[in-house]
């Protein structure tokens, strides 16, 4: 594994983590009976960071393979 795929997969831990720690304020809202309007919004927010997450990975991810590694054509 090269540094720029090293990197991406630290972020990629990173963001995996962070999601788990919403998950449990999630839950913990959920156990207090946050009131129901403030739970849709955490719920937003929720999927809102999830989504926004994995689009950013699966494009880092697109760049590197397309503009920072060796393509065929270069290969001998």
């Amino acid at each position: 594994m090269d540094n720029l795929d090293s990197a991406l997969e630290d972020v990629r831990s990173a963001m995996d983590n962070f999601m788990r720690v919403l998950d449990q304020e999630i839950e913990q809202g959920q156990a207090l009976a946050i009131p129901e309007e403030k739970m849709k919004s955490m719920l937003v927010a929720y999927i809102a960071i999830k989504d926004s997450g994995r689009i950013y990975l699966d494009w880092a991810e697109h760049y590197i393979e397309s503009n920072f590694k060796p393509s065929d054509d270069n290969k001998e």
